[in-house]
């Protein structure tokens, strides 16, 4: 999922996603340490994709504190 398409979802959704990717972080590392884990680039995607969403999460937060 693209920045673009991250900034397009409404701040439920996100928090929700950001639920769900951090679950199957948990789920990937798992994997990796009992040795089923086949694409390691899984993680890292996974990662990025955590940091995009908290990166738009503060985006949100610090302009509705300027808003105010």
């Amino acid at each position: 999922m693209k920045y673009y398409e991250i900034k397009t979802l409404t701040t439920d959704d996100l928090k929700n996603r950001l639920k769900e990717e951090s679950e199957g972080l948990e789920n990937l590392r798992f994997q990796k340490s009992i040795g089923q884990l086949e694409n390691f680039k899984g993680i890292q995607n996974t990662k990025k994709l955590i940091a995009r969403i908290h990166t738009v999460l503060k985006e949100r937060e610090l302009s509705d504190k300027k808003d105010k």
